[in-house]
């Protein structure tokens, strides 16, 4: 009798588990490999299987649904307004005018400063990759750059989550289905964080932070999804990324 008590209490356990799996689990990912390394100025590419019309018409209205963030200008400086709930938060830019050019974000709630950090030398690409707000928090999402370092970093509530997950390069920031999503690579190692829970991914390379025609190669980012390349073995796919629940 014991033994079937001690039974259907580690059922209700893991009952109760699945019930409270991680956010993760959310996610639905498509893989399509493609033939030939896609066309920057088009976005085209040749899937091995099926056509591109085909593939794109999967999740047509989710991807539709991609984040406007324009850069707008504040005393002279390039801005970005904060996505989501946070209207008042603005990031701003400037430029040291005396020795090396070197770059500074700050980050202003009503014109007052409540945080700033190094954001790097000029470089060909924006600084300045995105601001969000959610559920009483907001990150930032920088590219640094130096003649040693061209990595993304991400700051939550002041805190710089590459250092505290061990990252080399956090990007990618947005809100997918309302929750914090971000790609990450540690020691080599690609991955995606969703709500706080890491996925690994197995690929070599998600490009982003390209200039010119290859910046289209960045993940695009829409509310329920990510669509984004990636190379793995020198083959090239297209990825969807997903909450496709509804």
């Amino acid at each position: 009798m014991r033994q079937i008590l001690f039974s259907i209490f580690i059922v209700i356990i893991w009952m109760v588990l699945g019930a409270c799996s991680p956010s993760s689990a959310e996610l639905e990912l498509e893989e399509h490999p493609l033939a030939d390394p896609p066309e920057p100025e088009t976005l085209s590419f040749t899937p091995l299987q099926g056509t591109q019309g085909e593939i794109l018409a999967l999740h047509e209205q989710d991807r539709a649904m991609v984040y406007s963030e324009d850069v707008i200008w504040e005393q002279g400086n390039p801005a970005i307004a904060s996505l989501g709930e946070d209207r008042n938060l603005l990031a701003v830019l400037e430029t040291s005018e005396q020795g090396q050019p070197e770059q500074t974000a700050k980050l202003l709630r009503e014109d007052t400063i409540i945080f700033e950090t190094p954001a790097g030398l000029p470089s060909p690409a924006m600084p300045l990759q995105g601001l969000w707000a959610y559920d009483g928090h907001w990150a930032l999402e920088i590219l640094f750059a130096d003649p040693n370092t061209w990595a993304g970093q991400v700051f939550i509530d002041g805190e710089l989550v590459n250092e505290l997950q061990g990252y080399d390069e956090a990007f990618g920031f947005q809100l997918l289905a309302g929750k914090p999503f971000f790609f990450y690579n540690r020691d080599g190692k690609l991955g995606y964080s969703y709500d706080g829970q890491e996925t690994a991914l197995d690929y070599d390379e998600i490009p982003h932070y390209r200039c010119c025609s290859e910046s289209s190669l960045n993940p695009i980012r829409a509310q329920n999804m990510v669509a984004f390349f990636a190379v793995k073995d020198g083959t090239w796919s297209y990825v969807e990324l997903g909450d496709f629940s509804e």
